[in-house]
């Protein structure tokens, strides 16, 4: 029978049927190739991680490294196929055991002290001792506290009174000697080298020139910049004064309340 003569019931029934047919076959091909790319971006990748806990600053070395596979989906372009590719590079910041290596966390050049500087600082270096660079046990990559141990010619007696003073907080320390790295443990260094800002380094360059230069080494993770005042030998004699006052108070109490016990049970 020519589809012309077919009633209208009929024609719109192949209509509906075709165009079902249709709409599966379409459906198929797109969940076909929805399917596919979905197998296609978890593929997996082998990419170079850390096969331990690496601090920053620290050389790269095959033993600190692995591969690992990740889903095609997960890889972007900082991240690191090739072992060789990163092999003696610095790591800028940390990482963790199992965690990516990616090219942006690295440094391009391995022996280059401006790699450690952000944009708008400036690298100084100040002379340390034991006693003053706290026993050589300040590393690339810690925060300190820069103290000044001054002779205050104006002071209000008129005479020079020995003062010191915290004048910077949380600076940043990015070599000990030439070192840069972490890569071991150096304890011969007679400097270290702060990462500034310009102001900073004028007031840090005058500072040297007008007493004694120490440092204090922060806690790891302690950022807060604290408030604080100048001290003076007066000011440490008033603190033990302080100190002596409050030991007399709890003598005082203690003996009062051995005496008090005494006479409950005499007059028991």
């Amino acid at each position: 029978m020519n589809f012309k003569d077919m009633k209208i019931e009929n024609k719109l029934l192949i209509i509906s049927i075709a165009a079902g047919v249709l709409a599966a076959v379409l459906a198929f091909y797109y969940f076909s190739n929805l399917e596919q790319n979905i197998k296609e971006k978890m593929q997996p990748v082998k990419v170079v991680c850390a096969a331990r806990y690496i601090p920053a600053y620290t050389r790269l070395e095959k033993t600190m490294l692995k591969t690992i596979e990740i889903p095609k989906k997960m890889v972007n372009m900082a991240n690191v196929v090739d072992v060789e590719k990163v092999e003696g590079k610095i790591t800028l910041v940390p990482f963790i055991e199992d965690e990516p290596i990616l090219e942006n966390k690295l440094s391009r050049k391995g022996n280059e002290l401006n790699i450690m500087l952000s944009t708008g600082l400036r690298a100084i270096s100040i002379s340390v001792d034991e006693e003053t660079g706290v026993g050589f046990m300040i590393r690339p990559g810690d925060y300190v506290d820069v103290l000044l141990t001054f002779q205050d010619s104006e002071s209000s007696s008129g005479k020079g009174v020995l003062k010191t003073a915290t004048i910077l907080q949380d600076v940043k320390v990015i070599a000990v000697g030439s070192e840069i790295t972490l890569d071991k443990k150096n304890t011969n260094y007679s400097s270290i080298t702060l990462a500034l800002m310009p102001e900073e380094a004028e007031l840090l360059i005058f500072a040297k020139e007008k007493g004694k230069i120490s440092f204090a080494l922060r806690a790891l993770g302690d950022r807060i910049k604290e408030k604080t005042k100048q001290m003076s030998f007066v000011d440490l004699i008033r603190q033990i004064k302080s100190y002596e006052r409050q030991e007399e108070v709890k003598e005082e109490k203690i003996n009062k309340n051995i005496n008090e016990d005494i006479l409950k049970r005499g007059e028991e």
